[in-house]
């Protein structure tokens, strides 16, 4: 749908999360000369969706977050995004951050635990700087073996320092060239073609079954040793796979064929040994995108095999670096320049706006109505989202509070008193407005995109929407997820940690709560406090999750799931010796480690610190179970002319929840509606 009327086409955008975000940008870009009016309608006093995050003012300025986020290396669209973004904010001294790399911090390494004979040990993996930058060309389906077979080379290399097996390595050695031989002989667009690369696959295989023989000749190798046999043999059934499949250079169809399988048995169908689908680091993955239908970790995990790869193929291609911590707040990092650009840009944001019915025209073609409840009224508009959070050599960031600057408000002393969640669906505060009808009939809109996923959608969607709405409702699962901030008084150094400096870790499931990173680095911009602590640990994993959701009247599910997110946290500090050694008290976890300006004792330490239940229909983590990717749908297959989806839970090609998914779809929105579409960056479609 390509709007050139010759008048400004007015775009109401429902929802404030990346995927809005980056769907205003583009819509707003100059290059289309103001032929766009966009207004995002957004519930609540912030943007960002569960990358929003908020300064404490209460205890100035701690970061509280929905979760932790980082930015993987091959997020091409979202780096080209907010660079863009960075580079249009007006020039000013105090800001801190004048780049998005400025305001990120480079990583090299993870890791992730496994538990060997009883005891758990770290693995530390590193993956070096690539040439290049995010955004650059991803690497062809040739250049990605070659990675993947180099990458073995030197594994084989360092198992010569296992001298019992330095001969058996050397044949590796042999085998792992053919194979690099046998790719770079067969041209590239070739390798579409399951058929014609029986070669590669052989040359492959034969490296395979040396590597399973040599695996079972030598059970008892060190632990580097049968690591590096893992990530071998992991890397080796994947690239099999990928040829057999034709996933290197996919197509729709053959993505489709893939994931109607699950990835672990993909893995095994291609060769992979039990060893390897079992080990952390294919756990690690599933942990990482939260693959456990409905939350219950002790039921086996869940993706599509197609989007599992072509996720690992373009995280596996990546230049410079694998990932990147966020340098402050999530919302500081991303929202808060977001929408400064937005707004001077002349994109309005109407804040406190919940979306409540889309109501279709009576031939049921397109959106008629958008039925929107306000939640509070602005004593002078526009309302002044932002705060500022002092940093040092007189620096000072743009942040967003965590809750609403009620001195703005015309029922700011209500809300305040009354301490009511605006962002959440059970909230018993009562809208002080009536409904805000918008129109098309009446010029309030011409095209909607709407931002809400499956979860929340359900909950606004028409009685008479299409078949599709039903089959997305019914198969795209989304579970909840639990987050702990812990500011300790503690350095990492005296946790009795030693694997790795500034860790992010994910694969330890000794608990529900299985991933935790290092977000030291964000400390500096926690100013305000007379007292700061010195370290900073995220833990996250996911929560149990009901299919139904409780009833709207049931005010006090909140707090109930936050007391269950208090007990999940409580339960992993209590598991967690094998990553802090030496921060035990008689057998316990030695709350004194936590910081507390009170110098509050016991769990009320505990109390002290931060914990979320993201339990919000918008805020669960959307999932790839599989054969679900069939039923999400196109950002312009909405079966309503002028209605446009995006999000990560649509069709935008990886089909994983993450922050490119939301900016890739946000883009697909926008490029839906101006006939003048951006290229989309890393597009697996476009490989070559």
């Amino acid at each position: 749908m390509a709007v050139s009327t010759g008048i400004r086409a007015k775009v109401a955008i429902l929802g404030g999360g990346v995927s809005a975000l980056a769907a205003a940008l583009e819509l707003s870009d100059p290059r289309h000369r103001g032929a766009f009016d966009v207004t995002i309608y957004q519930l609540g006093w912030r943007l960002g969706g569960k990358c929003a995050s908020g300064r404490d003012l209460d205890m100035p300025f701690r970061i509280k977050e929905h979760g932790p986020h980082i930015l993987f290396g091959f997020y091409d669209n979202a780096f080209a995004l907010l660079r863009e973004a960075y580079a249009e904010l007006p020039p000013d001294p105090a800001r801190p951050f004048n780049t998005i790399e400025e305001a990120l911090v480079p990583q090299t390494s993870f890791a992730t635990i496994e538990q060997v004979d009883g005891k758990w040990l770290p693995w530390v993996l590193s993956l070096p700087k690539m040439p290049g930058e995010t955004g650059e060309p991803p690497p062809t389906g040739a250049e990605w073996l070659t990675r993947i077979l180099d990458w073995a080379r030197e594994g084989i290399g360092q198992l010569h320092s296992e001298a019992i097996v330095a001969e058996l390595a050397s044949d590796g050695h042999r085998l792992v060239e053919a194979a690099i031989h046998a790719v770079s002989n067969i041209a590239s667009h070739l390798l579409a073609e399951p058929v014609i690369n029986h070669v590669v696959i052989a040359a492959l295989k034969l490296l395979q079954r040396w590597l399973h023989d040599f695996r079972e000749a030598h059970p008892s190798l060190s632990d580097d040793g049968r690591r590096i046999c893992i990530l071998i043999d992991l890397g080796v059934a994947s690239a099999i796979g990928a040829l057999a499949d034709g996933l290197l250079l996919p197509t729709r169809e053959r993505v489709a064929a893939a994931n109607e399988v699950e990835y672990s048995t993909w893995l095994t169908r291609h060769g992979a040994q039990r060893e390897t689908v079992q080990s952390t680091v294919v756990r690690a993955m599933y942990d990482t995108v939260f693959a456990y239908p409905q939350g219950d970790i002790t039921r086996p995990p869940n993706v599509e095999a197609g989007s599992g790869f072509l996720t690992q193929r373009a995280m596996l291609g990546y230049h410079g670096f694998i990932f990147w911590k966020m340098g402050a707040g999530t919302g500081d990092v991303v929202a808060a320049p977001i929408y400064q650009v937005l707004r001077a840009r002349g994109v309005k944001v109407e804040f406190f706006h919940r979306v409540d019915a889309l109501v279709p025209s009576e031939d049921g073609g397109e959106i008629a109505q958008i039925r929107i409840g306000r939640q509070a009224s602005v004593k002078r508009s526009p309302y002044e989202p932002l705060i500022q959070v002092p940093g040092g050599s007189d620096q000072r960031l743009d942040a967003w509070p965590d809750r609403p600057l009620y001195d703005q408000l015309d029922q700011g002393a209500a809300l305040k008193a009354q301490q009511i969640d605006l962002e959440s669906r059970w909230t018993p505060w009562t809208d002080p407005l009536p409904p805000l009808l918008l129109d098309r009939s009446n010029g309030d809109f011409d095209v909607v995109i709407t931002a809400i996923p499956p979860a929340a959608l359900k909950l606004i969607a028409p009685d008479s929407a299409p078949a599709s709405w039903l089959g997305m409702f019914e198969n795209i699962a989304s579970v909840q997820t639990a987050s702990l901030q812990l500011w300790m008084n503690r350095s990492l150094a005296q946790t009795g940690w030693t694997a790795l400096a500034d860790p992010t870790l994910s694969g330890f499931d000794a608990c529900q709560l299985d991933t935790w990173f290092d977000a030291s680095d964000v400390l500096k911009w926690e100013g305000g406090r007379d007292q700061l602590p010195v370290q900073m640990a995220m833990i996250c994993g996911p929560m149990e999750t009901s299919i139904a959701l409780p009833p709207q009247t049931d005010h006090d599910f909140p707090t109930r799931s936050q007391q269950s997110a208090f007990q999940l946290g409580a339960t992993f500090l209590q598991a967690s010796a094998p990553l802090w050694p030496a921060l035990r008290a008689n057998q316990n976890f030695d709350m004194s480690a936590l910081f507390s300006p009170d110098n509050a004792q016991g769990e009320a330490r505990l109390r002290e610190q931060y914990w979320v239940a993201a339990i919000n229909p918008s805020d669960r983590y959307v999932q790839t179970l599989v054969g679900t990717s069939r039923f999400r749908p196109a950002a312009n297959k909405t079966g309503y002319r002028n209605l446009f989806f995006c999000g990560d839970w649509i069709d935008y090609g990886f089909n994983l929840g993450c922050f490119e998914g939301a900016v890739i779809s946000g883009l697909q929105a926008a490029n839906a509606i101006t006939g003048d579409p951006r290229p989309i960056l890393n597009d697996p479609y476009s490989w070559r």
